[in-house]
């Protein structure tokens, strides 16, 4: 045997017990999810507790801890990739998860796709036709998440207006797709889900306004800059035939109902303004600096 060959077979045997530690520690991981998904499972035969185990910014949170830490050759959303298949997987084993995703006809690819990257090769995917199904299936309890369009000016289907109520039943938007790695076609999206949201300390929220009449991007953007916060419009037209409008708009920081700026932001806007809905909070996506891409076009992975 040559010199190089001898190398070459040692590398190898380094690589194989290299694979037979990682199995070893994958298989610890396993026991320990499902040692927590019993104990949640306990949690939730309380009364008013939810029984979906998702937890998307506890996700966020590990996956930026894991790029912080990371080095060496392996491409950032790669490792990003392997880990989003290891959580998704962990999420089956603690209880069985439904995901609805928008899918409009059988051609639809692109938030198909963007779900199956987020949520895994082995989740069950439900395609519905509408939006207003997707939300009907997690409402329901026949899905787990729901996974829906980014609102755009001009989208047919404003299912974010079934968000603006304060019932219980009606879920929260609890993540941004993608959160680390591009979609189909460059293809944005909501995770909706029957729970409370969580901060992550780098997060998005997701809120609604009904102002008198049409109310100028300025005035809105001036209220909001005065609580250090800048609003990015999303969508904005007629809320009724009465002549109110509404607005969608999304701020960088974790709001919740009680979120002193917003009351502040209302004080300012007493004139014009009706009602404020905050209709979701979720962890701000990985950028391209995070995930080793700056400088170039980041691709699907």
């Amino acid at each position: 045997m040559s010199e190089a060959s001898a190398s070459l077979d040692d590398l190898r045997r380094q690589i194989d017990e290299i694979d037979r530690v990682l199995h070893d520690q994958l298989v610890r991981r396993c026991d320990l999810v499902l040692r927590i998904g019993a104990l949640k499972d306990a949690v939730a035969k309380t009364p008013g507790s939810n029984r979906v185990h998702y937890r998307p910014a506890r996700e966020a949170s590990m996956l930026r801890a894991m790029l912080q830490r990371h080095r060496g050759p392996l491409p950032k959303p790669s490792l990003v990739r392997i880990w989003q298949e290891i959580i998704a997987a962990s999420l089956q084993m603690e209880a069985p998860l439904t995901v609805a995703v928008h899918r409009p006809d059988a051609g639809s690819f692109g938030l198909w796709d963007l779900a199956r990257i987020n949520f895994g090769g082995i989740t069950r995917f439900v395609p519905h036709e509408t939006t207003q199904q997707v939300l009907g299936a997690v409402i329901d309890g026949e899905a787990s998440v729901g996974v829906l369009p980014l609102p755009e000016q001009g989208n047919a289907e404003q299912w974010w207006r079934r968000l603006m109520t304060t019932d219980r039943k009606v879920p929260r938007v609890v993540a941004r797709l993608p959160f680390g790695a591009t979609g189909a076609e460059g293809m944005q999206a909501f995770v909706v889900a029957p729970i409370q949201p969580e901060p992550t300390g780098r997060d998005l929220s997701l809120i609604a306004i009904e102002t008198r009449g049409e109310v100028s991007r300025a005035g809105f953007a001036n209220a909001f800059r005065a609580e250090n916060l800048e609003p990015v419009f999303l969508v904005s037209g007629l809320a009724s035939g009465e002549g109110d409008y509404l607005h969608l708009l999304e701020l960088p920081t974790f709001l919740s109902a009680d979120d002193g700026r917003i009351a502040r932001v209302a004080g300012t806007l007493e004139r014009e303004l009706k009602q404020i809905w905050l209709l979701g909070c979720y962890a701000e996506p990985l950028n391209a600096a995070e995930l080793g891409l700056a400088g170039r076009t980041k691709g699907a992975i």
